[in-house]
């Protein structure tokens, strides 16, 4: 009776890489879900807005209406969003005038007078500022900087340009950058670092954005391009490892 051999252990075969669908979906899952969040979160607010405003200017509106067309209980749907763009719109353009601009500076200065209030509407108004700004002006390039330690670096995007900020002998020129917390970009710490310390990245603004929010699991296609590149010489080296 023949004996069957036994597989030698460095003969037997190994997965380079285990579980690579869960992985997969898992990368998919995240990634669509970072899609999807913003676009819920910013359709929910509007919403809210818009049926607020419609609270308000519906119930004038169709008693208006009520009493120019003598037909009680008539309504129009929807007038809520048509109420809040001409809204928003009519404070754009008043705050493009300087009585508008002195009126608007008026309100919001009795407004930071209220405790409670203005903690609120300050940290609001600072978010919506920070990310309506256009990004060639909020972020002008991407960087590394060494930061929290020696060793350790962080994704920072500058702010500023080179500037003095001390007198001699601490006179150096030093660049603003800000380095965002992740997943909300829109805090951080502000650093002043020499332009000798900061490593450029071939990065742009809008892939740098996306690998913070994400925490990294969305890395820009160079960074993609490097680790695959990566993972098939090691595949190949392995495999040649194998034959030998």
């Amino acid at each position: 009776m023949a004996v069957k051999p036994e597989p030698q252990p460095h003969l037997v075969h190994q997965p380079l890489h285990p579980h690579p669908l869960r992985t997969r979906l898992r990368n998919l899952l995240l990634g669509g879900l970072l899609i999807l969040a913003p676009a819920y979160l910013t359709i929910y607010v509007l919403l809210l807005l818009f049926r607020f405003m419609d609270g308000i200017f519906a119930p004038l509106i169709d008693k208006t209406l009520a009493t120019f067309l003598e037909e009680p209980g008539i309504h129009i749907p929807g007038l809520g969003i048509l109420l809040t763009l001409l809204v928003i719109l009519f404070l754009g353009w008043l705050s493009t005038r300087v009585l508008g601009r002195q009126m608007i500076d008026g309100v919001e200065a009795f407004i930071r007078r209220i405790p409670v209030v203005r903690s609120v509407y300050g940290a609001t108004k600072g978010v919506l500022e920070a990310v309506s700004r256009d990004q060639a002006d909020a972020f002008k390039r991407v960087v590394l900087v060494e930061y929290p330690r020696r060793g350790m670096y962080g994704i920072a995007f500058v702010t500023g340009g080179p500037s003095r900020w001390g007198p001699a002998p601490h006179d150096e020129e030093l660049v603003s950058v800000f380095v965002p917390t992740t997943p909300n970009p829109t805090s951080g710490y502000l650093l002043l670092v020499p332009e000798r310390d900061l490593i450029e990245v071939p990065m742009t603004i809008e892939e740098g954005v996306r690998m913070v929010v994400s925490g990294g699991i969305l890395p820009p296609p160079m960074i993609v391009a490097q680790a695959q590149s990566q993972t098939e010489r090691d595949t190949t080296a392995e495999l040649v490892g194998r034959e030998f």
